[in-house]
């Protein structure tokens, strides 16, 4: 089971040392699984982002995420489930998905600093650019409006 883990993670980009010292978090959890509940340890790792593929950012990305880690700073709590799918975004480069994410949960939420928490986003949303995702055009102005609010 653990050199099926490695392998999916490899073939997801990884190298085979990342894949292997990642994997060693998660060793109680192979000594733990009893025949039959192989499928829960590839559960458990997909959702720990055990085979995501992390990615250094180049400096346009770079500034992106700086931007991103600003605005969840100045959010004040986020909740737990969320603030883990938001590092697995920016770990792995899918910046736009961590922007459109934010937007969408403190559009709802009243953010701790809203001023800077808006003015990270808007320059986020600048810094992406005329993405062509749906929704991210609503989005950007969404940030950019509730900045001049």
């Amino acid at each position: 089971m653990r050199l099926a883990a490695m392998a999916v993670c490899v073939a997801a980009g990884t190298s085979v040392s990342e894949a292997d010292q990642r994997l060693v978090e998660y060793v109680e959890l192979f000594n733990d699984v009893t025949t039959g509940e192989e499928d829960v340890i590839g559960e458990v790792l997909e959702s720990a982002g055990y085979f995501d593929h992390q990615i250094k950012l180049d400096e346009a990305s770079t500034e992106i995420a700086k931007a991103l880690r600003g605005a969840v700073e100045a959010a004040g709590p986020v909740p737990s489930g969320w603030a883990h799918n938001f590092h697995r975004s920016m770990t792995t480069g899918k910046l736009l998905q961590a922007f459109l994410s934010a937007e969408a949960v403190w559009s709802r939420r009243t953010p701790a600093n809203p001023q800077v928490f808006w003015t990270h986003m808007a320059e986020a949303a600048h810094l992406l650019g005329a993405s062509v995702e749906p929704g991210f055009t609503e989005a950007a102005q969404r940030c950019r409006d509730r900045l001049h609010d």
